[in-house]
């Protein structure tokens, strides 16, 4: 096995460990033992697992069955190399399944970003509708982030920064929430956006009376060295964000992307379903706004 995999993989069972917590429906490492270790990675590397969690996500369409399975894995309660494998199986497929919605909701940021950030920015968010789906889906990411990118396009306009959605992107994922008072809305807690959380089995959102806004592993932490540019419209929340909210990205795989999911990533649609009569200036793909999410993560 590749030592560098290798290491990775028994990272994630520490980091696995420390983050239980914050997590619900899933396995629960039950400490350190040579055979668990061993089972975890061995699960952990299997890449159809995570590619199949997400496949699950992408093919998932709204208000239709989920194809979520997470839940279905065996969870052994013990320290056996089975146990291991099955924990490990678990956080695959969920890493698998929820890069998907990431992904989705990178595209869907730059694309509300760059469809708000023009001078009729009002007219075009007072117009807009958010559908949530509550289902970590690929729809479901892009419309999340589609939603939380208007309001940062159309902040950095009226601000006259550069049209940057990469960088306003990593704001938001900072912690940086923008409201615009002539809308009476914003990011995160001031938004209509329920984010899809790590880890929930899709049909417990459905279930429950009342789902947390704005909570979610989505916000990725990343130090950021300089001040906000956005600060003028920046807000803060009513209430201290959960530990989910500075979920450390190197926790979830970010798996080499398959030639099947470069495939699907590379177009460049010039309009989206959420506006169909307002033109993407975006030249690039979906495939190298995925690549400058990726890059950055690793910087």
């Amino acid at each position: 096995m590749n030592t560098t995999k290798m290491i990775a993989a028994t990272v994630k069972i520490t980091v696995a460990s420390l983050i239980l917590g914050v997590l619900q429906g899933c396995p629960v490492p039950p400490g350190t033992s040579t055979d668990y270790d061993a089972g975890f990675i061995s699960g952990f590397m299997l890449d159809d697992e995570y590619w199949q969690g997400y496949d699950d996500s992408y093919l998932t369409v709204p208000d239709g069955p989920i194809l979520y399975s997470g839940s279905e894995i065996p969870y052994l309660e013990d320290g056996s190399y089975d146990a291991g494998y099955w924990d490990g199986v678990w956080y695959a497929y969920n890493d698998g399944y929820f890069v998907c919605y990431d992904y989705a909701f990178t595209i869907g940021f730059s694309e509300g970003y760059d469809l708000a950030y023009r001078g009729d920015w009002f007219d075009f968010i007072a117009g807009d509708a958010h559908p949530e789906y509550l289902d970590g889906s690929f729809e479901d990411g892009y419309n999340d982030g589609f939603t939380e990118g208007t309001v940062f396009g159309a902040t950095d306009y009226r601000l006259g920064l550069p049209l940057d959605w990469l960088d306003a992107m990593w704001d938001y994922r900072a912690g940086t929430d923008v409201y615009i008072e002539e809308l009476e809305t914003g990011t995160g807690a001031w938004g209509p956006v329920q984010l899809y959380e790590y880890g929930v089995d899709p049909r417990e959102y459905f279930a429950k009376a009342a789902v947390p806004q704005g909570q979610s592993p989505i916000r990725h932490k990343k130090t950021l060295c300089k001040i906000s540019p956005r600060a003028l419209y920046a807000v803060t929340a009513p209430v201290e964000k959960s530990e989910e909210t500075t979920y450390n990205p190197d926790e979830i795989s970010y798996r080499e992307l398959t030639a099947k999911v470069r495939q699907e990533l590379n177009v460049a649609p010039t309009v989206s379903e959420r506006a169909a009569e307002r033109e993407i200036t975006l030249a690039d793909t979906w495939l190298d706004r995925v690549n400058a999410y990726r890059q950055t993560l690793s910087e």
